[in-house]
């Protein structure tokens, strides 16, 4: 205890050495943080992975159906065509 309270007095005598352990408890309390943050995010992401993996063995299954282009009836033609109706000219 007396090495702590020795290097305390030191660090008051000298302000430069107080702002230097200051600063390195300052980046050391950063880092832990900032490790911590990013086993949290970590965490969330295998969740995420875990929730939204499909089962093995069951995936997206193509149908030959899906592949083919849609049929058009045979019997009738439906074709486009203008309507010869017109506007009525009110006045």
């Amino acid at each position: 205890m007396g090495l702590i309270s020795a290097i305390a007095a030191l660090c008051k005598a000298v302000p430069i050495m107080e702002r230097l352990f200051l600063g390195v408890a300052d980046a050391v309390r950063e880092a832990n943080a900032k490790a911590r943050f990013n086993a949290k995010l970590d965490h969330i992401d295998n969740a995420m992975r875990n929730a939204c993996r499909l089962p093995d063995g069951v995936g997206t299954e193509w149908s030959e159906g899906v592949d083919r282009s849609p049929t058009v009836p045979e019997g009738s033609a439906v074709r486009a065509s203008l309507d010869k109706g017109g506007t009525s000219q009110g006045s």
